[in-house]
């Protein structure tokens, strides 16, 4: 997952740029938490606009591409994932996802830390597809799972591993708005030009997510309780058999 950075007046883009997965790795998560810690300490960005290049917004970690990762490899992986989420989700700024494909697993996550999801009307699947591949979540993914959905989704999402389209999971309150897939890049400009007075949003945002945010912030360095190892024979048998599945 490589990232393209680009300045509209005040608003950043962050455009993932490694289709046609937007596939989600180390080096990856890193440099996208860079980038977002790099535009909230810049006075002169007021919101961030995160999305991606071809069909996918991003569908999760290649588990194909690391299957032979060691202890230290999936340690690594396991920070960087819950270093990403969390800088995208305690950002002090608007952050707005202008999801333009399919979000699957960590995908997904990630669109759910924005504060503003719009989705574009192509026909994207949506999914947390952890428990169909056997990979238990990141402290820092369930956090924000378990912040942003509710009840009966919640449940669907984390528990069967449902897909949805866009109007579907606008409609669950996974996504705000669907959007012309052509018109989808300048909605998010136009909401992420209409910002809020910044001390206060950045001040009620904190305030909402702080329970959620101190969690997360336990889990990096090592302090997340997963079982080690995270990924095992298991986990590549399921996510093989999903694939075979289509």
């Amino acid at each position: 997952m490589s990232l393209r950075t680009e300045r509209h007046d005040r608003v950043v883009v962050l455009t993932m740029d490694s289709p046609p997965a937007n596939a989600m790795h180390a080096a990856g998560l890193d440099e996208l938490s860079d980038a977002v810690d790099a535009a909230a300490r810049d006075n002169d960005v007021d919101a961030i606009v995160i999305t991606a290049a071809g069909r996918a917004f991003s569908a999760g970690l290649d588990l194909k591409a690391i299957q032979g990762a060691d202890a230290g490899a999936q340690e690594t992986l396991i920070d960087a994932l819950n270093r990403c989420f969390l800088t995208v989700y305690s950002c002090p700024k608007l952050v707005v996802g202008a999801i333009n494909g399919h979000a699957i697993a960590g995908g997904l996550v990630l669109a759910l830390c924005c504060d503003v999801r719009l989705v574009a009307d192509t026909p994207l699947r949506a999914a947390l597809a952890e428990v169909s591949v056997g990979v238990a979540f990141p402290l820092g993914a369930l956090e924000v799972v378990r912040n942003e959905l509710a009840g009966a989704t919640l449940r669907r999402f984390v528990l069967r591993g449902e897909v949805v389209d866009a109007a579907t999971g606008t409609a669950l309150g996974v996504f705000d708005r669907v959007v012309p897939a052509d018109e989808l890049l300048d909605a998010a400009l136009q909401l992420a030009a209409d910002t809020r007075p910044p001390t206060a949003f950045a001040t009620i945002k904190a305030q909402l997510r702080a329970p959620a945010i101190a969690t997360m912030r336990a889990a990096l360095g090592g302090g997340d309780p997963l079982p080690r190892p995270w990924l095992t024979d298991e986990s590549f048998a399921a996510a093989a058999a999903a694939l075979a599945r289509g």
